[in-house]
């Protein structure tokens, strides 16, 4: 609530379910197995992210405006120059203010892959990371998942150095940038993952802001995939 008792039209990320509460579907204990799976199924397709309980007590999907995240930081996409116009840019600046134009032009731009930080001005968010996912070309293939990696790694390093409690992603490789969404979406669970069984001490939580197609994408690929089964269901790859 703000100081005139209007409801805020921020959204905390304390008040949304985590993948974990989704899976226990408010009872205590996990969702049953999918009837279909058989072991034959689990052995054909080994995952090398087994269920992780407490992994996913940290991961929320949050279907909305990632400008809207309170989070101790969010991530914002663009361009080289840093000044992109896309969805998830132009809701960001529109709630910054125009002071976050005056600082990205402090920063000089930012390769590829980098993350950079500036305040969230008048953001929910007390930071913006910024980074630039690559344009995809499948001949490029392998360099631009090292790109796309680089982003997600980079940004999650960020907050560790900086002892952010909480980071709101967006789907960084914007649809101009022509980054197949499926591919995207498994380096960024993959990296995520990753970076949590090994540094999940230094985050509290990451949230993944999704538009509803990008929602509906995420979630046919985390339960009909081949790649996945009840083991990896959610943060696996």
């Amino acid at each position: 609530m703000d100081p005139l008792g209007a409801r805020s039209q921020f959204v905390d990320h304390q008040s949304l379910p985590t993948w974990q509460q989704q899976l226990e579907g408010g009872g205590g204990e996990a969702a049953p197995l999918d009837p279909n799976d058989s072991l034959l199924s689990l052995e054909s397709f080994p995952s090398p992210f087994p269920f992780r309980p407490h992994i996913n007590r940290k991961v929320i999907l949050f279907c909305g405006d990632i400008g809207l995240l309170n989070c101790t930081a969010i991530v914002n996409t663009s361009n080289e120059f840093l000044n992109d116009k896309n969805p998830v840019s132009d809701s960001i600046h529109r709630l910054a203010g125009a002071e976050l134009r005056d600082e990205l032009l402090k920063l000089k731009g930012c390769r590829t892959g980098e993350a950079k930080l500036t305040k969230g001005f008048n953001l929910a968010a007390r930071y913006i990371v910024h980074t630039v996912g690559p344009k995809y070309k499948s001949k490029y293939r392998t360099a631009a998942e090292s790109s796309l990696y680089s982003c997600y790694r980079n940004t999650l390093q960020l907050a560790a150095e900086q002892s952010m409690a909480s980071v709101g992603f967006c789907v960084v490789t914007t649809t101009k940038r022509g980054y197949p969404l499926e591919d995207a979406t498994h380096i960024a669970f993959r990296t995520v993952r990753r970076f949590l069984e090994n540094h999940g001490n230094r985050l509290e939580a990451v949230v993944f802001a999704v538009s509803d197609t990008e929602e509906v994408s995420v979630t046919l690929l985390c339960t009909n995939s081949p790649k996945h089964n009840h083991n990896n269901h959610k943060m696996g790859n």
